[in-house]
């Protein structure tokens, strides 16, 4: 269930007769094909987690020398003003070292598991909340790091048991509930998942939270019209957020109600300009009202923002192409041949964008991988195209 991602699927015949100018006469792009997924809002996972900070202790409540506690006192020291900098990893090899002089320093390994979360290393990260657990094995924000981080690094079953631990030292902790139905969701256990979100409801009846997440579990199974009521209140209870819009939008859409499906999309982007699904969704409905301009810009924020996100690479690749836009279209296409070698689709549209940036060798060549792709494929169609194509390029 990522987060509202339009999958790519190039096809295998082109969609059109979009003339790229005289050099590429005859030559038309292929098309991308998309279909859409679920929303699932980052704190969903757990508030304490992401907006928790640093608590490292200055005074050890460990017998140290005068001589120890002065050496901890400056590496700590010197570890937060490389956190403050953005050197994480420069922090952590200091809070390492501090941990070697204070082992039971249970704050000093969570601070170190905050900054693996921080980049993005779950594994590490549990490590050492579990290092810190040991130390302090009821401290709930620990709980909450450890329950985050093995959920972000797809051990569902144990992020489902690091919540029930949290559970079970506060029953009427909503967000530990919450985190639980998230992993319970992610295993497909949809009837452990309800009860677990019920609860949430039950102890916080006014959480946003908790009703979103009981729509996505219905939206999970396809069940778009129990998904509507948990959705639409938790909208009423805050408007602000932005992935109950992506969610809504995407029933809609599956339900055929462009107009409302649009309407959500706007309000998603203009709550989370980052969120590059609901970007590519907004682009890809502007370009089918033939809303060109506006389309590319939702095409080009997806990008800014996700990179990899390969149906936005395809959908802004397909339009600069059509624009003579060459280099932008070449960057756009290499990242898809990265992704999809195999496609001979994705391998033409990079020849064309190389033969009108003028480097006709390396377009040639391209075109030549594509005809090889399509002959493996018995694409007779795109053979046939592909190999009209390469006698007009060498002609030239």
């Amino acid at each position: 269930m990522n987060k509202f991602v339009l999958f790519l699927a190039i096809v295998g015949s082109a969609s059109g007769g979009m003339l790229m100018g005289p050099k590429a006469m005859g030559a038309t792009v292929e098309a991308a094909s998309a279909d859409t997924a679920i929303a699932l809002p980052t704190e969903m996972l757990t508030n304490h987690a992401l907006h928790s900070q640093i608590l490292i202790a200055q005074d050890s409540p460990n017998n140290l020398s005068d001589e120890q506690e002065k050496q901890l006192s400056n590496l700590l020291g010197d570890a937060q003003k490389k956190v403050e900098s953005g050197d994480y990893s420069g922090a952590i090899a200091l809070y390492q070292q501090a941990t070697q002089i204070d082992r039971e320093n249970a704050r000093i390994y969570s601070g170190i598991a905050y900054l693996e979360v921080k980049q993005g290393n779950f594994e590490a990260a549990s490590e050492y909340y579990r290092l810190a657990l040991d130390r302090d094995p009821r401290n709930l924000p620990f709980h909450y790091g450890l329950a985050h981080s093995l959920f972000m690094n797809g051990r569902y079953e144990q992020a489902a048991h690091a919540y029930r631990d949290l559970i079970n030292i506060d029953p009427r902790a909503a967000d530990a509930l919450i985190g639980l139905g998230g992993s319970l969701l992610r295993l497909e256990d949809y009837d452990a998942a309800r009860e677990a979100y019920k609860s949430a409801v039950s102890v916080a009846p006014n959480n946003a939270q908790a009703y979103e997440a009981i729509g996505l579990l219905y939206l999970a199974q396809d069940d778009y019209d129990a998904a509507l009521q948990p959705l639409e209140r938790a909208l009423a209870l805050d408007s602000n957020r932005s992935s109950v819009y992506a969610n809504l939008a995407s029933i809609w859409l599956k339900q055929g109600n462009q107009s409302r499906a649009f309407g959500a999309l706007q309000q998603a982007v203009r709550l989370n300009a980052k969120d590059a699904d609901s970007q590519l969704a907004l682009g890809e409905m502007l370009r089918d009202r033939g809303d060109m301009n506006a389309a590319l810009n939702h095409f080009e924020q997806a990008v800014e923002y996700n990179p990899d996100l390969l149906g936005a690479q395809a959908a802004m690749g397909e339009m600069l192409l059509a624009r003579g836009q060459y280099l932008r279209a070449v960057l756009a296409y290499r990242r898809l041949t990265i992704a999809f070698p195999e496609d001979p689709g994705v391998h033409y549209n990079l020849g064309l964008a190389l033969w009108g940036q003028g480097n006709g060798r390396a377009a040639i060549d391209t075109l030549k991988q594509a005809l090889r792709l399509y002959e493996k494929a018995d694409n007779e169609s795109g053979t046939e195209r592909a190999t009209a194509l390469l006698a007009v390029w060498q002609e030239n």
